[in-house]
């Protein structure tokens, strides 16, 4: 789907800095969404429910933006086309995280604040166990990246972790 032209109008007028600004707003607006929709199944339905449906919907929105960002960078599967494509997802766009590279076949994905966390928690909500979900949307992401990545979390709610760590994620490339 091509870009409305007077859509494509105005943005083409924007400086660097309105369009990044621009892009900022828009992965916040998508992440507000995302956490209406999941406080809203959580009270509807429970978090067992919320969480499962968020795994499956969250995982195909990666792997359709992990091909879209592959084809549009020319990436490939090796570990620093990953990190690209999954920095400029919104996977990880719900926080402040750091990405670490072990060496040239492992990496890290830490979220240091997870703003749906912080705001389940000032509304009284609790912690989301967003550990299977967040499980899924990696094993996805990786499945369009490159199959022979694997994924370990190595701490993500319901486990404990520390205040500043909500979930770690540990990704390795075959020999």
């Amino acid at each position: 789907m091509p870009l409305p032209q007077v859509q494509k109008d105005i943005l083409e007028k924007l400086s660097k800095e309105e369009l990044l600004e621009f892009i900022d707003m828009y992965f916040k607006n998508w992440w507000n969404l995302q956490n209406n929709w999941m406080a809203y199944m959580d009270s509807e339905y429970g978090q067992e429910a919320a969480v499962k449906a968020d795994g499956h919907c969250f995982s195909a929105a990666a792997r359709v933006q992990m091909y879209r960002l592959r084809k549009m960078f020319n990436l490939g599967g090796d570990a620093d086309s990953i990190i690209k494509a999954m920095v400029l997802s919104t996977i990880w766009a719900n926080g402040d995280f750091v990405v670490s590279k072990i060496d040239d076949k492992t990496f890290r994905f830490k979220v240091t604040d997870c703003w749906q966390q912080v705001r389940r928690l000032q509304e009284g909500m609790g912690e989301l166990a967003c550990k299977a979900a967040g499980q899924a949307i990696c094993d996805a992401a990786l499945e369009v990246m490159n199959p022979d990545c694997k994924v370990r979390c190595l701490v993500c709610p319901p486990d404990e972790h520390p205040k500043d760590v909500w979930c770690e994620w540990e990704f390795t490339l075959p020999d």
